[in-house]
């Protein structure tokens, strides 16, 4: 990891988990450099990155503000990675789930009438990977992923392809949040994701989409339950 790389993401992870209040006016680039112990080139990058994920405003003669929460980038990885790394964001997680309700049908849809041959190919070979791989869940989860993001390549339309690290970021985030180990979820799971596989196989758009809806909400059953065990604990 390089020094620009490591100060992003330490200066990153302590913006997005509170640690300086939205509204509130950051160090100064020289402060900064000191307390990160790098040159102000690296500095300047690391502002840049974050600026990028509108995690902080760096207009030129205004100095450094932490921006508002709504308006920071939560489809990137490492903003999501480090929101939810704190604890448990209902209010996010329902807004993920939201999002993948309304785009993850009409992707699957779309994949049941454009799939060529090497997409098939592609999306069976990690339903076969997640079926394999029930007890071990970073191998699972990764085959999930890649599972969606394959449906998605399938899909055939550019603007949703430049989507897919957001898309994926969106599954990793409810992922963590949703998961369940049991060996009756796991084998609904690896069903779900046959009937979707085997409907975009058949090129069947009515029965993608309604397998990709049905996976949808369960998810969010799933969620609800997990928000109401966090929030009562509380």
């Amino acid at each position: 990891m390089t020094k620009t790389e490591r100060v992003f993401r330490l200066f990153g992870k302590q913006i997005a988990q509170g640690e300086y209040a939205p509204g509130r006016a950051l160090p100064s680039e020289a402060e900064l450099c000191a307390r990160f112990e790098v040159s102000r080139n690296v500095m300047r990058e690391v502002i840049k990155m974050l600026a990028s994920r509108r995690l902080i405003d760096a207009q030129p003669h205004r100095g450094l503000f932490v921006m508002p929460g709504e308006q920071w980038n939560y489809l990137d990885v490492e903003v999501l990675e480090w929101v939810l790394e704190k604890g448990a964001r209902p209010d996010l997680v329902h807004s993920l789930i939201e999002v993948r309700s309304l785009i993850e049908p009409s992707i699957s849809r779309w994949a049941a009438e454009r799939a060529t041959a090497v997409d098939l190919v592609d999306i069976e070979a990690n339903y076969i990977m997640m079926a394999t791989n029930r007890t071990n869940p970073a191998a699972f989860h990764a085959a999930d992923i890649r599972f969606h993001h394959a449906v998605l390549v399938a899909a055939h339309n550019v603007v949703i392809q430049q989507l897919s690290n957001a898309v994926g970021a969106l599954q990793r985030a409810i992922f963590d949040f949703t998961f369940q180990t049991g060996e009756e979820h796991m084998a609904l799971t690896i069903r779900e994701h046959h009937e979707l596989f085997d409907a975009i196989r058949r090129k069947n758009p009515v029965a993608a989409e309604e397998a990709s809806r049905r996976m949808v909400t369960r998810t969010a059953s799933r969620a609800a339950a997990a928000i109401g065990a966090t929030e009562a604990s509380l």
